[in-house]
């Protein structure tokens, strides 16, 4: 799973370094490129701007410092992977997701000082982002989903093996007390039936 991880990474961070060249090489600064509308409303545009923060230009300029807690952040989820904690097939991809998103976003760091974004919603006031923002932002609802199915699931079973332990419980008391009434009675019979053979023997003496 862990190879298989890997290759998804990679392939991830080659798209979405291959569109950001796509960007940088047809698309001037601020320029848009394409409009997606339905009708007169526009929903999305391919927009080249460049980004030296995090989003809402939160911490602007301290690319070092981004650069650092990315790369924290990868280590942490290729941990993750590698320690095989995560089973479901689902958890690792969502893993694998952030991970290459992170590293799209270093690259661009590296080489140019900044974060090539791209993509803007235009029904709806919100930072442009791009490809590796999304992968980030799949894999970490995808991950959360994912391990909430299972820690449901987990806590189903716990409480059915629990549930079961006491439904066992008062049937095997139930047992116990019908055999114990069943023995009361069998002796209870043969007691009396010992009593009638010995009235019968005095009778029969004082014939």
């Amino acid at each position: 799973m862990i190879f298989i991880s890997l290759i998804l990474v990679v392939l991830l961070v080659i798209i979405d370094q291959a569109v950001k060249y796509f960007v940088i090489s047809n698309i001037d600064l601020y320029e848009t490129y394409y409009t997606f509308s339905i009708g007169k409303h526009d929903l999305f545009s391919i927009t080249h701007v460049r980004n030296n923060g995090a989003a809402w230009s939160i911490m602007e300029g301290k690319t070092i410092l981004l650069t650092a807690i990315a790369v924290i952040a990868i280590a942490v989820v290729i941990f993750l992977i590698a320690s095989g904690k995560f089973k479901l097939k689902l958890e690792v991809i969502m893993l694998s997701f952030i991970m290459a998103g992170g590293i799209g976003n270093i690259i661009d760091r590296i080489r140019y000082k900044e974060v090539i974004d791209y993509i803007r919603t235009d029904f709806i006031d919100f930072p442009v982002f791009n490809f590796a923002d999304i992968c980030v932002v799949v894999g970490a609802i995808g991950f959360c989903i994912s391990y909430l199915i299972i820690e449901s699931a987990n806590s189903h079973k716990k409480r059915s093996v629990v549930m079961g332990a006491l439904g066992d419980s008062p049937s095997e008391a139930n047992s116990t007390d019908e055999i114990d009434i069943l023995t009361e009675l069998s002796n209870g019979s043969v007691e009396e039936s010992i009593g009638e053979i010995k009235s019968e023997d005095k009778e029969n003496e004082e014939s």
